[in-house]
């Protein structure tokens, strides 16, 4: 009789657990590979089940034979008369049974737990025919109780082979049920592991970024500290030069300075700062002239008010020329009549309103010089200040920029990594299913 080995569970199911692990995205060459494994596997099967069918024909011709042996030698030794029709019963019940395990191998799933069912139910539908049959071997005993000893002993041993058998292949299929459970668990286990090591990856990528942004922050807030370093060291030379050059620092006292917010990016986020524009650099006279002024407050209201005192001034002057003028013209009319005395004092009064008059546009002049130059001072600064803000704008952008790409460049890097570590574990899984499908192949016989 040809000895028939039973093929693994996992090997059944391995299309399924394969279909089930698949994740979303797929290559044509792959899937390719793997239906054409499918395939021959799937023929392999189907010649497996086609010899099994063999074999189980053949065995149940050589139990008929035994059995017709059997029944004929006790004929012979005992003359007691046969039943041809409850032979041809039991072997067509038997026939029958072997037909509906045949069709139930048949209309099997790949999937591990209609494959326990199916596996079953053949099992338990070869119980049902070795329990017809050990029936039939009990009522013939009952039938044959004229029979000698020692062929009840042996019917008594045979009935209790046959409990012994059916118990065991009770025991068989139930440890085959547990199998195919334990290996669904297992599949289900490998399902949850692979899961796990995606949240991980996925987790390791994230750390990633958080360091990436974390060297990056450190790395802007260490530029800012330096460039706050030099800043105060080109104060401090800034304030050596004026305590030199013996100039003076004039400004409003006030905070009045526009606020500019720079914009707020996921690198560069940095809090808004005031700029002072209207403080100037002075010499020590007119600093001392703008102190001698009773307004107080910022340059621009202290040059206001010595505009309008010099406006004042001019007003007095012309005033008083018109008034000298009258004064002459009544003078002209009156040169009989005028005391000597009176024309001596009428001409020193003028004599000093024309000293004061040449001392106050002195002073007007050099108020002019001093606002002029102010002027040029303040313009050249805010020319300064706009071309270093200009220059300051572009440092940031192309520092973005560069940022930009450096993190697109890094995020590409990774997808490359990941794609490349996912199909070495797709090729190793594949190297590993088609060594155990060889070796399992090289084990069955020809």
């Amino acid at each position: 009789m040809p000895i028939v080995k039973k093929v693994p569970d996992w090997m059944e199911n391995a299309g399924n657990i394969g279909s089930r692990r698949r994740e979303g995205k797929k290559y044509a060459v792959e899937d390719e590979a793997l239906d054409r494994i499918a395939k021959e596997a799937e023929a392999r099967l189907a010649q497996r089940r086609a010899a099994r069918a063999e074999a189980r024909e053949l065995r149940l011709r050589e139990l008929e034979k035994l059995q017709q042996d059997q029944e004929n030698d006790e004929e012979k030794q005992f003359g007691t008369p046969t039943y041809p029709g409850a032979e041809v019963g039991g072997a067509d019940e038997d026939d029958d049974d072997d037909d509906d395990e045949e069709e139930e191998e048949e209309e099997e799933e790949p999937s591990p737990r209609s494959g326990v069912t199916g596996r079953t139910s053949v099992r338990t539908a070869g119980i049902n025919s070795t329990g017809q049959y050990s029936r039939r071997s009990s009522e013939d005993s009952t039938t044959d109780e004229s029979l000698p000893a020692n062929v009840r002993e042996m019917r008594a041993e045979l009935k209790e082979l046959d409990e012994k058998f059916r118990k065991a292949m009770i025991t068989n299929a139930q440890l085959d049920n547990e199998k195919a459970t334990l290996t669904y668990e297992v599949e289900l286990m490998k399902d949850k592991y692979t899961e796990l090591e995606e949240t991980h990856t996925q987790l390791t990528k994230e750390h990633r970024k958080k360091c990436t942004e974390y060297e990056q922050l450190r790395k802007v807030s260490t530029k800012l500290q330096e460039e706050v370093k030099a800043l105060r060291s080109l104060l401090q030379e800034r304030d050596q030069l004026i305590q030199e050059y013996g100039l003076v620092v004039v400004g409003e006292d006030e905070e009045n300075g526009e606020e500019v917010e720079s914009e707020k990016e996921d690198v560069d986020d940095l809090s808004p700062r005031k700029i002072f524009v209207k403080k100037a650099l002075i010499s020590q006279e007119a600093a001392e002239l703008l102190a001698k002024g009773a307004a107080k407050g910022s340059l621009d209201v202290r040059l206001k008010k010595f505009g309008e005192e010099k406006n004042d001034l001019e007003d007095q002057v012309r005033r008083l020329k018109l008034e000298l003028e009258e004064e002459q013209n009544k003078n002209r009319r009156r040169e009989n009549g005028l005391d000597y005395e009176k024309q001596k004092e009428q001409s020193k009064t003028v004599n000093e309103y024309k000293f004061r008059v040449q001392k106050a546009e002195a002073e007007v002049s050099t108020l002019q010089a001093n606002v002029a130059r102010l002027d040029a001072l303040s313009t050249r600064y805010k020319i300064q200040s706009e071309e270093l803000e200009k220059s300051e704008e572009e440092l940031k952008l192309e520092k973005r920029k560069l940022q930009r790409e450096l993190r697109e460049a890094q995020s590409r890097l990774e997808e490359v990594e990941t794609t490349n570590n996912h199909l070495i574990k797709r090729f190793d899984k594949l190297k590993n299913a088609r060594s155990t499908l060889l070796k399992d192949l090289s084990q069955d016989p020809a």
